[in-house]
């Protein structure tokens, strides 16, 4: 009788944890979901990916149930599961050990109080309490929708590498904090469980912070655009000032510029007909516009950027094709033919002769193209896969083409970087509907 009682007792648990357990995988997958915006993979990689961690660390629960091994198994499939989503190294491994404070501190939390206070982290864990396995996961699903309400976390990637270790440094302090208080012994379950839940307050205060911090960032990119887009257009309305003074001018002067011209010819100085007529024709070029599509975002920055490279010398070629009513934000244009050009600029400035910048825009059939070419000199920096920056201030720099990657794969894009015979070639596709 008291062996059916066992074997039935055994079996309840068992069911109960599996059912359980598939709304602790649901939490899991809404904590990673809650950081990344991105998915590498399609939707049905994804939901066999947290299939396979539910069948794998549910064998290994039933089958082993060994705290350490429970432990290593865990962290490594989370941390794997962040693989799924675009994002840097340094924010999967953050995701992946918060993901996992939060669902240790919730376990712990409840084991303690559920009576179940020491126990060796290598050896078969008995805790049998159907209760506590449930509040568990219930509790890991509450997380999950708590940390879902932050909004800004998805976007946080650009952090300086001090503040990454700085973010990292309290997760992986956690877990050693966690493994010092379970094998003390003659501490009570009060003492634990507030210990426990000071850890976990610690964590979601780096939670908090990560969200703030995200939240800053986009703050500042979005001043310094609309700064850059002041600019800009500044400096676009200066071009056409410049271009209507030219041509009042050029108008108001036109008879006697026509005279001159005349005379010379009758006379026979073509020399100087062909010099006046030359003068007339700069005249009317300066403040020239190199792009005009009507779109102007677009049309102010390349004109902008390549007014100042061919003031310092470097030949400008500019071929466009995109209707006025482009259905691109003006930030991401700004960012991806900003870096570009200031890239190309730089570049072709330290080009002792020849320097030139050649740009094609086309639209066609919902695609985009913008293709970027400019002499170079020297030879090209890469760092895990990567170029570098070759600027002094490297904590601020070297981003560019990082963010330009981020906006184009936005518009399930390419980019692509060739280099060959001094030449600098980066080309971004991306699809516009």
């Amino acid at each position: 009788m008291g062996r059916c009682k066992f074997m039935n007792d055994s079996t309840l648990y068992t069911l109960t944890y599996l059912l359980a357990q598939a709304l602790g995988v649901y939490a899991v997958y809404k904590l990673i979901n809650a950081f990344f915006s991105d998915k590498k993979t399609e939707k049905k990689i994804e939901v066999i990916s947290f299939v396979g961690y539910y069948a794998l660390t549910s064998s290994v629960y039933l089958v082993l149930n060994i705290p350490l091994i429970n432990f290593i198994v865990n962290i490594i499939a989370i941390f794997s599961l962040t693989f799924l989503y675009s994002s840097t190294l340094k924010k999967k491994l953050l995701v992946g050990l918060l993901t996992y404070i939060f669902m240790i501190c919730t376990e712990m939390m409840v084991v303690t109080l559920t009576g179940y206070i020491h126990f060796p982290i290598i050896e078969r864990n008995n805790y049998d309490s159907v209760f506590g396995i449930v509040a568990v996961n219930v509790l890991i699903f509450a997380v999950s929708m708590i940390v879902n309400g932050f909004t800004n976390i998805k976007k946080g990637n650009s952090f300086p590498k001090a503040y990454w270790f700085s973010l990292l440094i309290i997760p992986l302090s956690s877990l050693v904090i966690l493994a010092i208080i379970f094998q003390s012994r003659g501490l009570n379950s009060i003492f634990i469980s507030i210990s426990i839940g000071v850890v976990l307050l610690i964590n979601f205060t780096v939670f908090f912070l990560y969200d703030s911090l995200a939240r800053l960032y986009q703050e500042k990119q979005a001043k310094d655009f609309i700064e850059q887009q002041n600019i800009y257009y500044e400096n676009q309305l200066q071009l056409i000032k410049t271009s209507i003074e030219a041509t009042n001018i050029l108008r108001h002067d036109m008879n006697n510029h026509l005279s001159a011209v005349f005379s010379d010819v009758t006379n026979g100085n073509i020399q100087e007909a062909q010099k006046h007529l030359i003068d007339i024709i700069d005249g009317y070029k300066k403040g020239e516009d190199f792009i005009c599509t009507g779109y102007s975002a677009i049309d102010s920055l390349i004109n902008f950027k390549l007014q100042f490279a061919k003031n310092n010398g470097i030949k400008v070629n500019v071929t466009a094709s995109i209707p006025s009513n482009l259905k691109i934000t003006s930030f991401d244009s700004t960012v991806i033919i900003g870096n570009l050009l200031d890239n190309a600029v730089r570049a072709a400035s330290s080009v002792s002769e020849n320097g030139f910048i050649s740009v094609v825009m086309r639209y066609s059939k919902g695609m985009l193209l913008i293709k970027i070419s400019n002499s170079y000199i020297g030879a090209i920096k890469r760092e895990n896969g990567y170029l570098i920056t070759t600027k002094s201030d490297k904590a601020n720099h070297g981003y560019g083409l990082k963010s330009v990657k981020e906006v184009v794969e936005k518009y399930n894009g390419s980019l692509e970087i060739e280099t060959g015979e001094n030449t600098f070639t980066t080309t971004a596709v991306m699809y516009i509907d």
